[in-house]
């Protein structure tokens, strides 16, 4: 039943689309800010007890529904885990700004590649020196492993709680990127903890689907042994299994070339993954 969930999940997101004002997170900010006002004079709530205390709040209502709709009907639990598996996965809105960046750049659109760039670049995984195609590459990766790989990882592991523990400590980690307190640093602490061997694994996967060799080389060049550079890892392991190559011009080669050639190779990524996946459930290994 595990990966028919996450084949469904997948499916619907991809024939639905624009599914994103479903995935509303406002409420995760929102209780933090609140819980902050009225108990951040007590002193374990700036670091990891505080950050543990508000994430059982959303996680212990889950498994309440959760018992209930198992008391209650299988349907309407089964209808529950693919929307809350849905809520927390999003991989068609990066497919999306792809192609949309892909035809602005076959079409010349200056004002349209400017505006998407904007939305498809993390400043907090580039480099001053990266080109503004380096820095899409390094944002994509990054974003493909946080919308899909590493919620499916979780939800693989834990069920729904892992889904929704890694999603409501990546959204957090983004609303208290800017703010330097012992809360921040668990929060960014713990989601370094739960993306450590999905980055690893997502590369893995990368090199699957194109280089394996060069891969592996970018992953061990970035590899510190530390939680702190999963982003350096899933650049650089995905720049190798890329063989990403900008300096070498080859005739009738379009100016999109290497950002469909990244598009291409998280969605192969994820039809390797899916097959590992398939594979173990027939042998037995996955539920």
């Amino acid at each position: 039943m595990t990966l028919i969930f996450i084949l469904i999940a997948l499916g619907l997101d991809y024939f639905l689309g624009k599914l994103q004002p479903f995935r509303n997170y406002e409420w995760v900010p929102t209780l933090y800010y609140s819980l902050e006002k009225k108990i951040s004079h007590y002193r374990y709530w700036d670091g990891t007890i505080g950050l543990l205390g508000l994430l059982l709040i959303p996680i212990l209502l889950l498994l309440l529904v959760m018992y209930i709709l198992d008391q209650w009907s299988w349907f309407a639990e089964t209808l529950f885990t693919l929307l809350v598996l849905i809520y927390c996965l999003a991989p068609e809105e990066l497919d999306n700004r792809l192609d949309d960046y892909i035809i602005a750049i076959d079409e010349d659109d200056s004002e349209n590649i400017a505006s998407l760039s904007d939305c498809l670049i993390n400043d907090s995984v580039i480099g001053d020196e990266d080109t503004t195609e380096q820095a899409i590459i390094k944002s994509s990766l990054t974003e493909a492993h946080k919308r899909v790989f590493a919620v499916i990882f979780w939800f693989l592991i834990l069920g729904l709680v892992g889904a929704l523990l890694y999603r409501l400590v990546d959204k957090l980690n983004d609303e208290l990127s800017e703010i330097r307190s012992g809360f921040s640093d668990s929060v960014n602490l713990l989601l370094n903890i739960l993306a450590w061997p999905t980055s690893r694994l997502f590369v893995v996967g990368l090199g699957l689907a194109g280089s394996l060799v060069d891969a592996f080389n970018g992953w061990r060049q970035a590899e510190h042994f530390t939680f702190e550079v999963n982003n350096a890892v899933l650049s650089e392991g995905g720049f190798g299994a890329l063989q990403y190559m900008p300096d070498i011009e080859v005739p009738g080669r379009e100016k999109s070339y290497w950002i469909s050639e990244l598009k291409s190779l998280i969605n192969r990524t994820l039809i390797i993954w899916l097959a590992v996946l398939g594979i173990m459930t027939l042998s037995g290994n996955l539920g």
